[in-house]
Order: C-alpha cells, then sequence, then structure tokens
C-alpha cells in the first residue's frame, strides 16, 4: 500500500484543522483518533473570541450563545462587570465543532479511522510508522502531526520532552438562568485558577475550574456554594475532566514529525483556552510541511521554521501568560482583593470596555499594564 503523505494523530479542532488545510493542498492525509467518534468526553467550555470565529469561518449554526459582557469576581461579592455594545466571544457546541471540522476535513479528501489509539511513532530514514494499539496495526507516511491534546506521551517518546506544568480541569452541565458569563478568582475556590459559571442555551449552562489539583474536590464545594446562591439549580450531568498545560514543550519537531496545540502547550495559561492558538498552529504546521514536500525534505532541521514560526506569533503571549500565572499562585485573597480594588481604581476596566483594539485572545499587553498599576508589589503570600 502506498504510504500516507500525512498521518495526523488526533481528530479534535487542532487535528482535523491541520488534515483539511494539507488535503486542500493535494496531499494523501490519514486522521488517527482514540475516541469512537469525535466530540467524545470533552472537558472544554468552548468559548472562541469574534476573531477565532471569523479568521477560522467557524459555521455560525454551532454558537450556542454570544457574549457582550461578563462578571469578574474576587474573593468578596463585589464583582467587576466587561461589556460592549457588540459581541466579543461566543460559545459553541464543542462536540458538534469536532464533528463539523472533521466532516470538512473528509470532504477535502482526509481519509478517518477512529476507535484507534496510537501507541509510537517511528520516524526512519525513508518513511515513518504510526502503530496502534488495535491488533498492533502499522501504518505508514512520509511524515505526522501529533494533535492529540494534552497528557499524550508520544513527544516525549519522540525525545520532545514533557510538559511539567498544568493545571487540573472539571466542568459539569448545569440548570440555570444566569444571562452573562461570571469568572470567579478566589484560592479557596480553586487553588492557583478560577473557577466559571457560563450560561449556554435554554435555561442551561456550564459551570467548571481550574486548579492545581484536586479538581473534582473544589468542584464540588463550588456547585454547594452557587446552589446556596441562587445561581444554579441542579447539577445532574456527569463531569468532564481535563487538564491544561501551562508552558510549551522544549521542542515541537523532529525528523518528519510536528506537535501542534494543547499536545505541544500551545494554550493560553491565563484563560486556559487552546482552540484558537491550537488553530493558528495547525495553519502554520500545514504551510511547513508543504514546503517540505515540494523540497523533499523532512529533517529536523528542516521542519524546525514551524518552532521559529509559532514561537514568533505566541511566544510573548505565552511567557507573560504563564509567568503571570505563576504569580497568581503565590497571591492571598486579600492581595487579590487588593488587584481588583487598583484595577478599579486606575480604570482599567473601562480601558478594556471602550479599547476597540484590546483583543479577547492577546492578554500580554492587559498583564503588563496591571503590573505596572500595582507596583510596588506588597510582599505575596506563600504557594498555598
Amino acid at each position: 500500500m502506498e504510504p500516507y503523505d500525512t498521518i495526523v494523530i488526533g481528530a479534535g479542532p487542532v487535528g482535523s484543522h491541520a488534515a483539511y488545510r494539507l488535503a486542500c493542498l493535494g496531499y494523501k492525509v490519514m486522521v488517527l483518533e482514540k475516541k469512537a467518534s469525535p466530540g467524545d468526553d470533552i472537558c472544554c467550555t468552548g468559548i472562541l473570541s469574534k476573531e477565532c470565529l471569523d479568521t477560522f469561518n467557524i459555521d455560525d449554526n454551532l454558537v450556542l450563545k454570544k457574549y457582550h459582557s461578563a462578571k469578574f469576581f474576587p474573593p468578596s461579592d463585589r464583582y467587576l462587570r466587561l461589556w460592549r455594545e457588540s459581541p466579543v466571544a461566543a460559545i459553541i457546541d464543542r462536540p458538534a465543532l469536532d464533528k463539523n471540522l472533521a466532516e470538512k476535513a473528509q470532504r477535502a479528501g482526509a481519509e478517518y479511522i477512529f476507535g484507534s489509539r496510537v501507541t509510537s511513532v517511528t520516524p526512519d530514514t525513508d518513511i515513518l510508522k504510526v502503530e496502534i494499539e488495535r491488533q498492533k496495526e502499522i501504518f505508514e507516511a512520509k511524515t505526522a502531526i501529533v494533535a492529540t491534546g494534552f497528557g499524550s506521551t508520544l513527544p516525549e517518546k519522540l525525545g520532545l520532552g514533557k510538559i511539567k506544568h498544568y493545571l487540573s480541569g472539571v466542568q459539569v452541565e448545569v440548570d440555570t438562568d444566569i444571562d452573562e458569563a461570571e469568572v470567579y478568582f478566589d484560592q479557596n475556590l480553586a487553588p492557583g485558577g478560577f473557577a466559571w459559571l457560563v450560561p449556554t442555551e435554554d435555561g442551561k449552562g456550564l459551570a467548571g475550574l481550574l486548579a492545581r489539583h484536586q479538581a473534582d474536590v473544589y468542584l464540588r464545594a463550588f456547585l454547594n456554594t452557587l446552589s446556596a446562591q441562587g445561581r444554579i439549580i441542579s447539577a445532574e450531568a456527569s463531569p468532564n475532566y481535563g487538564a491544561i498545560p501551562l508552558r510549551p514543550l522544549p521542542r515541537t519537531y523532529s525528523d518528519r514529525v510536528l506537535v501542534v496545540g494543547e499536545a505541544a502547550g500551545q494554550a493560553k495559561p491565563t484563560t486556559g483556552g487552546g482552540i484558537y492558538y491550537g488553530l493558528l498552529c495547525a495553519e502554520i504546521a500545514a504551510g511547513v510541511l508543504h514546503q517540505a514536500f515540494l523540497s523533499g525534505n523532512f529533517s529536523a532541521k528542516k521542519l524546525s521554521i514551524y518552532q521559529n514560526q509559532w514561537q514568533a506569533k505566541l511566544g510573548r503571549e505565552l511567557t507573560i501568560g504563564y509567568w503571570s500565572r505563576r504569580l497568581y499562585s503565590y497571591l492571598s485573597n486579600r492581595f487579590i482583593e487588593h488587584m481588583f480594588h487598583i484595577a478599579a481604581r486606575n480604570g482599567i476596566g473601562e480601558l478594556i470596555t471602550t479599547s476597540e483594539d484590546f483583543p479577547f485572545d492577546w492578554h500580554s499587553r492587559f498583564l503588563l499594564q496591571m503590573a505596572s498599576s500595582l507596583l510596588p508589589f506588597p510582599r505575596p503570600a506563600k504557594p498555598l
């Protein structure tokens, strides 16, 4: 059998977009996905910016609700509300997005096999071998893209290192009648992270949190608090679990292989959002592989341009976001209250609300402005 040009491992939005772009360029693409169908068991709120929706032409039928505003709560109930006249973000039907992008890639010519967990990727001089758990079947290709999401051992097996810094996440569907997103910053509620309650549609919403550890324990306490406050009516569904990388892989390329999306650590350390950054990197990866095919050179040296390009696009955001997240983990609730007070006093909320060039997906400017407004810092608490 003729080897594939590229095997994409993972059929999430990032993997399917990479497969779509390569298939559109005329390459023979196979996508291998361990889940039985696209969109199964997802722990992702699915909030995307207008910039992301427009850039990647996300089908408007996938949008559950558009957001004009959000409330941000410190440990007290004195929230900061941000509002804009036009929507800046939307929550999408996340499982439907996976299905939609997979179908789009298939229409472009990509082949898919579900229920196929990849156990190894072995680059060789002339070919690359991908082994799946099912009957130890082996597929051959000239190149591969690892888009498995965070937690896969494949990058480490390829000698690309391991992401050691991450937050654990958990989320559950709830019945609620709130009409705008709510975000909670409280070290007792979600140590090192934050919690959220966001409306979706028809009296439904998603409640969840990111924390350094025991996210499920903190979620139960959070749901009890929301119920006591009357913000949710019930939470009958089973939670979904996941994790968010806080730093990128040391290296995201090797001979014949690129790593994209959360598998590469290309997610926002501030919010945990990984779809937009992952799609941007999938676009870069497809372009780099296209040039490699034109030259017939699939060496690590040739493919290293991928890391150069995505770092140029995202490196500043990921670095500032990571160190901001690390700093936040040292802060006491008292200091978080102080931050909200300073933000209100200095009009940072008004700046975000009125500035048309203040982007939803690029947080370094806001983080640096917050840092300058808070200097000199009071001595932070010890890590919780």
